[in-house]
Order: structure tokens, then sequence, then C-alpha cells
């Protein structure tokens, strides 16, 4: 049966799409009933955050980490609204150095990130006109050569732009790249750019947009106690004002009623430390809105008959390829990098570690509370797509028992893990360890006494975000996935169905767009004078 009370707006999904959708409704309406319902007990999706034992103030963000203050306005406004310190995320040592002397290792030949371009380090056997090339420079040639009008292109005159008699939007981009390069170039990018996603199949448009990487000249920053406090933060103030937030809800199935609203049945979840599951306790209710801020694998867990039957949905909820990625964090009782001249920013590699990331010192960081606390947190391995499954491979097993630590909980006697659920196991972090090795030149390092891992290829995710999947118009097809079926009070947003997939700002930009254009709520403060535009990442890239 039923609850007897109808909601207005049932809001499902407590990531940022969620939280901020539910909030900014309650904040226009207040006299609506408003509910936010979330799968585990957790708030913050896929922005999750965890202090590892002995480090209270350097965050493991085992989901996104970053964003990019020039040109995401939506989080950075809604940050400054909440009053959440934030800190710079470097990418490299202090200017003018910079990610220049960062390491990379690719097979098996050591050299610095400003070297790409040098064909005498380089191993790749690269064609004349690719040679002295970096992998960037490549792919934004690749780029002008196609499309060389590029720059007087509205959003929608990208999908006018034809390659080799097809449409751009038709190709997938590693087909289209095989068009142009050697099968040594496109190893090259694959390797060098440190993403598969930023080479794979996807919708030429979209990866015209983002294939190159400009992570050592973007300026980001991350937040002070976590990028997670920023949905948490939203979700408090929700609350406050007289939202209502249920944890441990799933939602099972949806349906319409005769009334013109809906039906929703839940099955209520138990958490485990951080893993979610389901109990057979059912119940359902009724809302006269609902809003999914969910990603495409979470949608299709719910049982909704418009998935099937109407045209639309059927055809377009699969029109993004969902990304598996992994994060491993190894904790040491010291920065060993800093004797090799790394401080902060990425080195990259074609072994499955692929990418290792230089976090923070705990006694370093401004506020820590432990001065002389030399524990430093080290992004062991952020991968994606085809090395995903090397590691998947080592999950099983004893989990990792640490090592003692004073400035732990166990102190210098006993160890402190993290639960289990993202905890991974001894033999993967001794793989780990050993590629850690490697990339550095080392014949030996010193141990981790900590770590911890996620990967988000599990339900109900599916995978770490989204690419648009070639054979789509997905300039069509965005603004009417916020509300898909004709004539149904039914809403979705979330960056997997975005312009800026794989950010918050994605999340952000479907949600206030969805509010705006769908629900005619006004501006709030933190987006006033904010105008959607598609492509300000391919103007970021080519500035």
């Amino acid at each position: 049966m039923a609850d007897e009370k109808v909601l207005d707006f049932a809001v499902i999904g407590g990531g940022v799409g969620g939280v901020y959708s539910a909030w900014r409704l309650k904040q226009a309406r207040p006299d609506a009933t408003v509910a936010l319902f979330e799968y585990s007990d957790r708030i913050g999706g896929k922005l999750f955050s965890v202090a590892l034992p002995g480090m209270r103030d350097v965050y493991a963000e085992l989901g996104g980490m970053r964003y990019i203050e020039a040109s995401q306005p939506l989080v950075t406004g809604l940050i400054a609204e909440l009053g959440l310190a934030s800190r710079p995320f470097p990418m490299g040592s202090p200017e003018p150095v910079g990610d220049k002397k960062n390491f990379v290792y690719m097979r098996r030949r050591h050299f610095y990130n400003e070297q790409f371009s040098d064909p005498q380090v380089t191993p790749y056997d690269l064609d004349w006109a690719e040679i002295g090339r970096s992998p960037n420079e490549i792919t934004d040639n690749v780029l002008r050569m196609l499309v060389p009008n590029y720059a007087d292109l509205s959003f929608d005159d990208w999908f006018e732009v034809k390659a080799f008699g097809k449409y751009l939007w038709e190709w997938g981009y590693w087909n289209l790249l095989y068009r142009v390069l050697t099968p040594e170039a496109y190893a090259y990018l694959r390797d060098g750019l440190g993403y598969d996603t930023n080479v794979a199949n996807g919708n030429a448009v979209n990866l015209m947009f983002t294939a190159g990487d400009t992570s050592g000249q973007d300026q980001y920053r991350t937040l002070v106690k976590g990028y997670e406090s920023l949905p948490r933060a939203v979700a408090k103030q929700f609350e406050e004002i007289g939202g209502d937030l249920r944890r441990n809800q799933r939602l099972a199935a949806l349906e319409g009623d005769a009334s013109g609203g809906y039906t929703l049945h839940f099955e209520e979840t138990t958490t485990d430390g951080y893993r979610t599951r389901g109990t057979g306790r059912r119940h359902s209710l009724r809302a006269e809105h609902v809003i999914l801020g969910l990603p495409r694998r979470s949608i299709e867990l719910v049982d909704w008959a418009a998935k099937q039957d109407d045209p639309f949905l059927r055809r377009n909820l699969d029109s993004v390829i969902v990304q598996t990625a992994f994060k491993l964090f190894l904790g040491y009782p010291q920065p060993w990098w800093h004797a090799l001249g790394l401080q902060a920013g990425r080195s990259i590699t074609d072994l499955p570690i692929r990418q290792t990331y230089y976090f923070g010192t705990e006694g370093e960081i401004s506020g820590s509370r432990e001065k002389g606390n030399l524990n430093s947190l080290l992004m062991a391995s952020y991968n994606d797509l085809a090395t995903v499954p090397f590691w998947k491979g080592l999950e099983a097993g004893e989990r990792f028992p640490g090592l003692p630590n004073p400035w732990t909980a166990g102190g210098a006697d006993e160890c402190e893990t993290l639960h289990e659920s993202i905890t991974p196991s001894r033999q993967l972090v001794e793989e780990a360890q050993r590629q850690i090795v490697e990339l550095h030149g080392q014949r030996a390092l010193p141990e981790p006494y900590t770590a911890a891992y996620m990967d988000w290829g599990e339900d109900p995710f599916g995978g770490g975000w989204h690419s648009w999947k070639a054979g789509y118009r997905y300039n069509e097809v965005m603004p009417k996935m916020r509300q898909p079926v004709d004539g149904q009070k039914i809403y979705i947003c979330g960056a997997a169905y975005s312009s800026d997939q794989g950010w918050v700002e994605g999340a952000l930009e479907t949600a206030e767009l969805m509010l705006r254009e769908n629900l005619g709520i006004g501006e709030h403060a933190c987006s006033r004078g904010w105008q959607h535009d598609p492509l300000k990442n391919l103007k970021a890239r080519m500035r």
C-alpha cells in the first residue's frame, strides 16, 4: 500500500545533482513537500572523500577530486554560497617548473613531461608528420586539420560538420583517428594522455572537445574538508529549511497512476561500512513530480515501463557509454617522492597503474592539527577502461593489513585499517607498489602503511563517468533527456547526459537547466547570470 501523503517532489539520488535539485526546489517553493531519497547511508554519490589512518586533513578522493574555478562557474558559485573553504590542487611544482619535471615512463623508458616533444626521447615509431609533437599537440592538429573553422562554429554547427563523407557525430573517435594517424601515434596518444577515455570510440564531436589533456595549464582547486563536503553541506541546508532526507532507500519501481502522479516503490537497504545491500522490505509512496538524479546504470536498475514503451527513452537511455574507472590510494610514513623532485600533480605510465598523483603531507597541509606528522598520500593508480580488468583480477584474497604507524589510533605497535569494503587486497597493494617502484626508476621504496581503493564499475553506479556514444546527435538528445517522456512529470539530471561528463559541473548544469527550463524555477544567487556553454571545454583546450 502507498503512504497516504502525496509528495510534491520526490528526488532520487544523494549525489550532487539530486541534492542540488532538492535544495533549490525547497528554497524556491518552501510550501512544497520535497523528499530526497538516497540508496545508501552516505550523501555524496561519486564524490567520496576518506581520511586514511594517520592523516586527518589529507583526504583520499576516491571519486571526483577537483574543480576549475575559471571555467566551472556553477560549482564555484555554489562553494562560495555555502562558505566552504577551498585550496589549490596543484598539478606540479611551484612555477616556473610546474609539471615539466614530472615523470613519464612508457615502453620501459623514463623521461620528463617536458620532453614529450623530443623525438630522441619518446619511444614511439611515429611518422615524420607526427614526430616532435606532444600527445596534446597531435590531438590539436587533428582538430585543426579536420575542422579548420572550429573557432567559428556554434554548438549546433558541429553536428553539420562532415569528415570522410560522414557527419562527425556519426564517427567513433577511435575510428576517425585511425583514418588520420598511424597505429603508433594512436598508442602514443592513449599512453601519453593518461586516460583511455580521451581516445576511446565515443562520439567524435564530444571527444574533439575534450580529447587533449589540459591539466598542466588549468588552475584546479579542491575543498579543504574533502570534495564530498560539498553535497553534504547542500543536504544539510536542505534539511534545515524543511526538506525531507531519507537514507537507505532504493527506488525499485516507478509507475504512473490514475491521478496523473506517480507511485514509487522502494526497497529498504542497509549499509555496512561503505557496502549497501537490500533488505527485502518494501514500501510505496506517491508523488506529483519525480526527479531522477541518477547515472545511466542506476536508471536501468529501476523497473520503469517508459524505458521500453517510450520511443525516445528506449533509444536514448543508452546514448552514453558507461566508462569503468578505478582509484587506489596508498599512505606512506614520509613523502619519499620529494627526494625525486616531485611535489604534486601526476606522473604517467603505460603500466597498469597508468597515473600516479602526489597528494599532500599531513603536517604540511594548511591548518593541520598535527605539525611534524610526515604521513603522506599517494594516489597510486588512477585508471580507466582497458586497465581496470587487470586490477579486478587482484581484488580477491586477504585484505591489506597495513603497518603500524605512530600517528594512527593503533600507534607504533598496532595496525589501523579502513572498513574492508574500501580496503584493497594484500596482493593488489603489493602489485601496485612494484609498479610504483618501476615508474620512479628505483630499486626499492618505503612500504605503504595504509591503503584505500574504489572500483566505480559496481552497481548502482556502473562506472566512474560517461561519454556520448557515436551515432547520436547529442545536441538534440541532451536537452530532451531532462524531461524524456512527453507529458510526463519525470525529470533526469546528473553529469551522465551533460556537456561536462565526469565533472560536478556537468551535474549542476543539467540540474540548473532542468529547474529553470522544465520546472520554471528562477535563478539562485549561486547561479545568477550563468548561461550554458557546451563549447567551453573546447575553448579552454584551444586557448
